[in-house]
């Protein structure tokens, strides 16, 4: 058994990432939408920014479970592995020679000088060598450390893009957690704690080695640099690999701070940040997500009861303020979100119409209601429900504006009388039952009765074969009829010898339809129906 699998990176640094850590280890993770057994051969084709092309790379699946398998990927299978590393190779070179060019500043761990010194008083923050003292500042929002509040905290200021510091204070110590337009992108202990440092957290993964940690101390001390140039300087480090080293780094230390179960917070506004930063802002819906995710998986089947039962008969709402980017979901997740972005459900009804299996669709749900981006009420809300059909119907009337009458009925141009017949049957039942069950607001009716008449305007341009003629040289170039029907012919030629004369008969009337003056084409089309019927010339299509 094979399966191709397309896995799609809109971020260049979560590619490059997951190459560092999995991808050049011969391991990778995908989504798969139909079971598969341990040896089943994957193909993976990446699409990746900057890249420009699609790269496949092969391998074979190591271990399963239900909606997700573990690949290990096969480095001479292709040249897909290599094309892989020797972009990422490039990338870093790039970035290195920037770097190098004294045009562009790291940003590391640490305040300049500070070495794994704590940054002083404990009432004054630091960041890229600035003293803050954030006892001059009245903080804009306070609380205590506790797993929801902190959700809320996080997601209010990722709606709003928040920038600036937040102090989280415990009887073990402070953390300091830069935030620049709503995500993470670099935390500072007082003290320190050591499992957290980026050289720890390097050599523990097996990416830094005793002696190049020690080494990176002993040159932040020497020269006051951060350890993060330290490491790229002694050749440990990519800039690249620094890059994705900081960002799990932001991770790490932000579940750290999950995990706490005592403490006080504190949000200071500082827009802008007193310094810049090479790290990008962590995805904070997209780490709670995986966060919640992990969390249901460990839950006892008797607390997920408690969770579910009260919102059984309640219908879905999803937010309509989060971009569904920063969630990172997979295919499959971003399909269930789709789902419930077109109506209503019970939440028990979820389970019936997920494209998942019932586990993953727990923990997607729960996940997401954790984070407040699906809530549910009661009863459906009317005004969301006609909101949601408006949209709907305003984007299918914004594409018909620049549509002729065979995109109109999703058909393709050289369709003839029957294609086009199933598929206006199709679309005039889909907009006859638009919003059944529901009396729709005068201008939510106005544009599905829109919609009908453009749906009829094209049928009877296109269910007769003059006037559907008459309508493709309308649209479409005589060389496009031409080259088409050529096409068309071959394709015709190739059935007819292979005895499928259905198929053949089809190819050749559309064929002929686009010229039929072509003697051949017409030839073609007697022998296909002739030999399809028996030799008697008849032919029922």
């Amino acid at each position: 058994m094979s399966v191709s699998v397309p896995i799609q990176y809109d971020d260049l640094f979560e590619f490059l990432e997951d190459y560092r850590s999995s991808i050049s280890q011969l391991q990778y993770i995908v989504p798969v939408d139909q079971p598969v057994n341990e040896g089943d051969a994957v193909a993976v084709e990446f699409t990746v920014p900057v890249l420009g092309e699609v790269v496949t790379a092969h391998g074979r699946v190591s271990s399963s479970e239900e909606g997700a398998a573990a690949l290990a990927l096969d480095p001479d299978a292709g040249d897909g592995i290599p094309q892989l590393e020797g972009f990422y190779r490039f990338v870093g070179s790039l970035v290195e020679a920037m770097l190098v060019s004294g045009r562009f500043k790291v940003t590391g761990q640490w305040a300049a000088g500070a070495g794994y010194a704590a940054a002083g008083a404990s009432a004054v923050a630091r960041v890229e060598g600035q003293a803050i003292d954030l006892t001059s500042l009245t903080p804009d929002r306070t609380g205590v450390v506790e797993e929801v509040a902190m959700t809320e905290l996080l997601m209010d200021l990722y709606r709003l893009r928040g920038t600036g510091v937040l102090e989280v204070r415990s009887e073990t110590g402070r953390r300091l957690g830069w935030m620049k337009k709503g995500g993470f992108v670099q935390w500072e202990n007082d003290p320190v704690i050591e499992d957290e440092c980026l050289g720890v957290l390097l050599n523990r993964a097996g990416k830094l080695t005793e002696e190049q940690l020690k080494h990176s101390l002993t040159r932040m001390n020497e020269t006051g640099q951060r350890q993060g140039e330290c490491l790229i300087e002694s050749g440990a480090l990519t800039f690249p690999q620094l890059v994705m080293s900081l960002m799990t780094q932001a991770e790490i230390v932000t579940r750290n701070v999950f995990a706490m179960r005592e403490g006080t917070w504190s949000w200071f506004p500082l827009d802008p940040l007193p310094g810049e930063y090479v790290t990008p802002p962590m995805k904070t819906p997209g780490f709670l997500f995986t966060y919640y995710k992990k969390r249901v998986t460990q839950t006892s089947k008797a607390d997920l009861q408690k969770m579910q039962t009260p919102l059984m008969d309640q219908y879905t709402i999803l937010a309509d303020d989060i971009n569904w980017d920063d969630l990172r979901l997979k295919k499959t997740e971003l399909g269930l979100v789709d789902i419930l972005s077109r109506k209503s459900y019970r939440y028990r009804e979820i389970f019936s119409v997920s494209n998942m299996g019932r586990g993953l669709t727990m923990q997607v749900a729960l996940a997401l209601v954790q984070l407040g981006v699906l809530g549910f009420v009661d009863s459906e809300d009317t005004e969301q429900v006609m909101e949601r059909l408006r949209k709907q119907l305003v984007v299918k009337l914004n594409h018909q504006m620049d549509q002729n009458p065979f995109e109109i009925l999703e058909v393709h141009w050289t369709s003839l009388t029957p294609a086009i017949r199933v598929s206006y049957d199709r679309m005039k039942a889909e907009y006859d039952r638009f919003g059944k069950g529901v009396t729709l607001a005068d201008d939510v009716e106005s544009r599905r009765q829109e919609i009908l008449t453009n749906i009829e305007g094209a049928w009877k341009r296109l269910n007769e074969t003059a006037t559907r003629q008459e309508t493709r040289k309308q649209y479409y170039e005589a060389q496009q009829h031409d080259f088409s029907a050529d096409l068309l012919f071959r394709q015709g030629e190739m059935l007819v010898m292979r005895k499928k004369y259905s198929e053949a008969v089809d190819a050749l009337e559309r064929a002929v339809e686009l010229m039929p003056h072509v003697a051949k084409y017409r030839a073609m089309l007697k022998t296909a129906r002739r030999d399809g019927a028996g030799g008697d010339g008849s032919f029922e299509i």
